[in-house]
């Protein structure tokens, strides 16, 4: 019996029937071969997303993409008709024009920062030991966050930028609530949608908190068996938040799909395309590039410029094209935060982005051609100058020429 299997899942002892391509646009001379070592795996992701095995005649998957599985939480997958008809039209239901500048807005955001915090370790530290969730809480630390990047997006984000935080902090999931809030403006989402994205991506991981702290700030990556209690923590998320009040559906599932992929290769129910609510879609590339640009215990985190570009690469396939496509724009070519070198030899961070004109954002001038630091730091426009116009030349790793992002103030 022929079965269709995600690349990623492939074992020795498989018996390949079928490609999800012609035979000859590939190396493979023999058509139907039992996979003998890790070499044909790794060729056969390199030309391959999707392969059919014979279970009858090799080695089974754990997993399937033809698989009609059963989700694991009895919950109700609900479609969201505003974000497929965005992508389906491309007109916004709302057109967000910043109300304030970055810097006038940067107090404002501050605070909701700072309350946004303290409310998720009220969360983590004080609900959750009690056995409950207080959603008052919870909309209590998204609500700041909402008011302000709808007044200018940029500002808070900023201020996320600069906090020092790893995997598991609490800022981890603001900054998550952050980049939803950011990428549902970008979309015109109305502020209803957008509240509702902002609570699933705060509250999508809280079931890690029933896992061992020793487990989570381990130092060398998961074992299968390790992976396989890692990713429990999803039914402890749908649990935790379907035992709380007033919490809706859409934002349960948030929590039940997030590591859910568009080829069916991700987890707990391999669900296929949009088989996943648009929202799990969003919340799955958020996720995924907030991993990648965040601190693990056993790795360090990758620029900005290039978690965009791995998520770029996954369009199509990991990843919703359409929805990537939509991330892309909503990032930016150069991200609010990090660093960059200008044609004048000077290094600057990005400050704002323009939304006209995404190769030239706003920035602020950290280093002069010398790489000496300025006196006094000043924003420079871009978009604003005359003749021999100065532009980015390239992305810069953080603490390159010794600047940290994070240690700088505003």
């Amino acid at each position: 019996m022929d079965r269709k299997v995600s690349t990623a899942y492939l074992k020795i002892g498989m018996y390949v029937s079928r490609l999800d391509r012609p035979w000859v646009q590939t190396p493979f001379l023999i058509q139907g071969f039992f996979i003998k070592d890790e070499i044909e795996i790794c060729s056969l992701v390199k030309y391959c997303d999707f392969v059919f095995i014979d279970t009858d005649l090799g080695v089974r998957a754990n997993k399937y993409c033809d698989m009609a599985q059963t989700i694991h939480t009895k919950q109700t997958l609900i479609p969201d008709s505003q974000v497929d008809g965005i992508l389906d039209t491309g007109k916004k239901t709302v057109d967000y024009v910043d109300k304030k500048t970055t810097i006038e807005e940067l107090p404002e955001a501050k605070l909701a920062l700072e309350k946004a915090s303290e409310c998720v370790a009220r969360i983590v530290e004080h609900d959750l030991r009690k056995g409950q969730l207080n959603v008052t809480t919870v909309k209590n630390a998204v609500e700041p966050i909402l008011d302000s990047m709808i007044r200018n997006s940029d500002a808070f984000m900023w201020l996320s930028k600069m906090r020092q935080h790893d995997s598991n902090s609490y800022e981890r999931s603001v900054q998550n609530c952050a980049l939803g809030i950011a990428f549902g403006r970008h979309m015109g989402l109305n502020k209803r949608a957008l509240n509702t994205l902002a609570i699933g991506l705060l509250m999508m991981d809280i079931g890690k908190t029933r896992l061992s702290k020793e487990l989570l700030e381990k130092s060398t990556p998961y074992t299968p068996a390790e992976t396989e209690v890692v990713r429990k923590h999803v039914d402890y998320s749908v649990e935790i938040l379907r035992s709380a009040k007033d919490i809706n559906e859409n934002i349960i599932n948030i929590a039940l799909t997030h590591h859910e992929r568009y080829d069916g290769s991700g987890y707990p129910n391999g669900l296929i395309g949009i088989q996943t609510p648009a929202y799990g879609r969003m919340a799955a590339i958020i996720d995924c590039y907030d991993a990648m640009i965040t601190t693990r215990p056993y790795r360090p985190a990758i620029a900005e410029h290039k978690a965009l570009q791995s998520i770029y690469n996954l369009g199509g396939k990991a990843f919703q094209q359409e929805l990537v496509e939509q991330f892309m724009q909503c990032m930016g070519v150069y991200p609010t935060g990090s660093l960059v070198e200008l044609s004048s030899g000077a290094v600057a961070a990005i400050l704002s982005q323009n939304a006209q004109q995404k190769l030239k954002p706003r920035v602020l001038l950290l280093l002069d051609e010398n790489k000496q630091p300025y006196k006094k730091r000043s924003v420079f426009d871009l978009t604003k100058q005359d003749e021999m116009p100065i532009h980015i030349t390239k992305s810069l790793e953080n603490n390159t020429y010794g600047v940290d992002v994070r240690q700088i103030g505003l």
